[in-house]
């Protein structure tokens, strides 16, 4: 996805003259978001395979909601890092974004919680 999404926005430097060129900022925007964002669906299907252990469990009174989502949540926080970093350091320029590095990590803490909000089910 990430080499759909550099040679379908290529620009070297993004022009900002024009509604046409602000268009063009604004889908790019948007593909990211909603890539980064989708990308945690693969893993509802496994939260949602949990779910009668979970129940089974809590219905049992073996351990609190806590203690079994707690873990899944904490193990899923370094490959977050990692695929929103992978996506952001490699489209970031080939898209043309601002050049300023400090925008390139401003837009790297801003996907974080993207990732995070769709992938955390539980």
């Amino acid at each position: 996805m990430v080499v759909i999404a550099m040679t379908l926005f290529l620009r070297t430097k993004m022009h900002k003259n024009s509604t046409d060129d602000g268009s063009i900022y604004t889908g790019a925007l948007f593909f990211t978001v909603f890539m980064i964002m989708f990308n945690g669906m693969a893993e509802l299907a496994m939260a949602i395979a949990k779910l009668p252990v979970f129940y089974k469990q809590r219905d049992l009174l073996f351990y609190p909601t806590w203690a079994y989502a707690l873990p899944s949540w904490v193990l899923k926080i370094p490959i977050t890092f990692v695929e929103v970093g992978v996506w952001v350091f490699i489209t970031y320029y080939v898209i043309g974004f601002d050049p300023n590095v400090e925008r390139l990590f401003r837009q790297y803490l801003l996907l974080l919680p993207a990732k995070n909000w769709i992938s955390y089910p539980i």
